[in-house]
């Protein structure tokens, strides 16, 4: 569960190379519209978790060290200790593609588009372990991936509804004030 963290460098220096590629690109909108500010740092963390996510699930292991399918349905999940920290560990995994993507991109608001996302991803990330044997490709992972990117979306509405709902309390005391 540390491991990623050791990859936040990785992850931060792709983050940086984004936000000054993006500063290249927009410099002059961005400097008009307020809103590109949230949208920038949004998909700057994204970049980050992304690249910690690929170090992590790809590019940590040698290439044809691991091999092999399993579409047993809960085939991962057994009595040892290890088996279930490495279930729980890829549900873990994918809470802050749903928690970060609905604020980068308007479209993954939409929980179908969010986690549909998340699976895709998941099943491509499978496909490339499978191909290039960095990883067993199994269909736990897939599902594990998705259920964390369901509660990553979740916690994201349920943050934006208070932060929502926080807002217009704090707008209703403004509106009296006048």
């Amino acid at each position: 569960m540390l491991e990623p963290i050791g990859y936040l460098p990785w992850g931060m220096a792709v983050g940086g190379v984004f936000l000054l590629l993006w500063e290249v690109r927009y410099h002059e909108k961005a400097r008009r519209q307020k809103r590109n500010l949230r949208q920038k740092w949004s998909l700057f963390f994204c970049v980050v978790y992304l690249t910690v996510l690929l170090k992590l699930a790809l590019f940590s292991r040698e290439p044809g060290s691991r091999m092999g399918i399993d579409l047993e349905l809960f085939g991962t999940w057994n009595s040892s200790l290890i088996s279930q920290a490495y279930f729980i560990e890829n549900i873990i995994m994918f809470i802050p593609f749903g928690f970060l993507f609905p604020l980068a991109d308007y479209r993954f608001q939409d929980w179908r588009f969010c986690v549909g996302g998340g699976c895709v991803f998941s099943m491509c990330l499978e496909l490339v372990q499978l191909v290039t044997q960095r990883g067993f490709c199994q269909l736990d992972d897939v599902i594990t991936n998705t259920v964390g990117t369901i509660v990553g979306w979740v916690s994201y509405r349920m943050i934006k509804r208070l932060h929502d709902i926080l807002c217009s309390v704090d707008g209703d005391k403004h509106k009296r004030k006048d």
